[in-house]
């Protein structure tokens, strides 16, 4: 009787190895193409004087199809075209030699297990890659477990494809199956970026200030502060300072947030899509500004926002009264005066996801009220800051994520408070554990118009980034259980009736 090799069960390593057989090495047939490696002159020579000078000493790693009979080889092609060449300069090699076969459900489970078997005589080629994977169908998440991929250019693989972009080797770009490319630095200079976020800025008005009042931010993510440097400019004949743009802006009565930035809709809409799931309902206890409401309400989701400013509050309801696009979703976006301390110990209910972006203490000043972090000490601040993290947490569901979007902010002195790392301790007291911390890369926006006084006054480097701390409440291997695979084919429709796929 042929022995069987035996199903792995959970928490269990067993074998794949069902028999050790001789074979007829010149009838095998191969699940990888030619151009599977590049097998250079070299690495052929070298193989070549190994087999003369060891013999054949490794046996040949066999699958059989059980539909054709086939027997395939996973490992071992170069041995036996060297073995053919071998043959035809007068060599005797035998006509059957060992093999091992190996248990594979499918040719599929076959031609995986072809990536695993490494040859130290010829490096797996791009093409070669891309053309195996697409003709098994094989996903390349795939490829990474137990198997090293090749030292090669796969950028083309970051974002939408271009009609000329090998669209017949790769299934999906990364940007295609998440929005972005999910690495642990988002880069919001890229095209792909860019480009969605003019998308959502069509879908609706973005301003965070109230209706009678211009923006300008130091961020640079205003275009107000492009416009006034330069009228300036043009002016004076000479690039602006950005304490004269201040000046000259109050000078006209422009209402300034300094500091002050607009929330990014594509942040937003990927950490919902990742880390929220299908449906859930978002909690937001520094809600600040509309985009985080919005885009949750137009990719399907419930958002609850908290912020203590009464026309913030306003401002952001009608904002999202506004949007064509809400359709049914109204009810299911909402914003709440008050203090996040206060109002969420008399909330009810369950959160899917808690995301926000907390103010950096005084860095941005918000209102005259004392109950605003904005305008406490920094002592009080984070034991406050603290407090909300606590009680966000306690309206979080088990096997959820959080996420907030901070930076480092500098006391006094100039010197770093390690506001970060005060935001994770807050987070691990109350009970998560960091999943993810991510690097948000900003548009340089004004920063090249004040970094050069900041840096030369007291060597401090103009800050573009921030980080995006992403929590965890439960147990890890219900994930996957818990968030299915992406989706992103929602399409909403601008004004001018163009259909656009978010």
């Amino acid at each position: 009787m042929t022995p069987t090799a035996q199903h792995p069960t959970p928490n269990t390593v067993s074998t794949r190895i069902i028999k050790n057989e001789l074979v007829d090495w010149s009838a095998l047939k191969y699940i990888q193409q030619e151009n599977f490696k590049d097998w250079t002159l070299e690495a052929k020579q070298k193989l070549k004087t190994s087999i003369i000078q060891n013999q054949f000493a490794q046996p040949f790693y066999v699958w059989k199809d059980p539909a054709s009979g086939d027997i395939y080889c996973l490992d071992g092609r170069h041995r036996t075209l060297i073995m053919q060449e071998l043959v035809k300069e007068g060599y005797e090699i035998p006509a059957l030699l060992d093999a091992i076969f190996i248990d594979c459900k499918d040719k599929k489970e076959a031609a995986r297990m072809v990536l695993l078997y490494s040859s130290v005589y010829a490096k797996i080629t791009e093409n070669g890659l891309f053309d195996f994977a697409k003709m098994y169908e094989l996903d390349f998440s795939d490829l990474n477990e137990g198997f090293e991929l090749p030292d090669m250019d796969m950028s083309h693989m970051l974002g939408a494809r271009e009609e000329n972009d090998i669209p017949d080797i790769i299934p999906q770009s990364l940007s295609e199956k998440f929005i972005v490319p999910p690495f642990s630095i988002l880069d919001t200079r890229q095209g792909y970026w860019q480009e969605r976020k003019k998308v959502w800025h069509s879908l609706f008005n973005s301003q965070e200030s109230r209706e009678d009042t211009e923006l300008i931010a130091k961020s640079g993510q205003s275009s107000a502060v492009y416009e006034l440097r330069n009228r300036m400019r043009k002016a004076t004949g000479v690039d602006p300072e950005w304490d004269d743009i201040i000046a000259e802006a109050k000078k006209q009565g422009l209402h300034i947030y300094e500091g002050a930035s607009i929330f990014d809709p594509v942040l937003a809409e990927i950490c919902y899509k990742w880390f929220c799931t299908e449906g859930g309902a978002i909690l937001d206890p520094f809600a600040g500004g509309s985009v985080r409401g919005i885009v949750a309400g137009l990719t399907g989701f419930k958002y609850c926002g908290i912020d203590l400013r009464e026309d913030q509050v306003k401002a952001n309801h009608k904002q999202w009264s506004e949007v064509p696009q809400n359709k049914d979703s109204f009810v299911n976006v909402g914003w709440f005066t008050g203090d996040s301390n206060i109002v969420l110990e008399s909330m009810s209910g369950q959160y899917d996801f808690v995301f926000s972006c907390p103010p950096y203490h005084d860095l941005e000043k918000y209102s005259e009220d004392p109950a605003d972090l904005s305008n406490m000490n920094y002592e009080d601040f984070l034991k406050v800051y603290t407090e909300i993290i606590q009680k966000s947490v306690s309206k979080l569901k088990d096997d959820r994520f959080a996420c907030f979007v901070v930076g480092d902010i500098r006391d006094r002195e100039g010197i770093y408070r390690n506001f970060v790392s005060k935001t994770i301790s807050a987070f691990q007291d109350a009970g998560m554990n960091l999943y993810n911390e991510i690097i948000l890369i900003n548009v340089a926006g004004s920063l090249p118009i004040r970094v050069g006084r900041q840096f030369e006054a007291g060597r401090k480097v103009g800050k573009m980034h921030q980080n995006v701390l992403v929590f965890y409440k439960g147990d890890p291997k219900n994930i996957r259980a818990n968030y299915p695979e992406i989706k992103v084919d929602e399409f909403f429709e601008k004004e001018n009736k163009e259909v656009v796929m978010l």
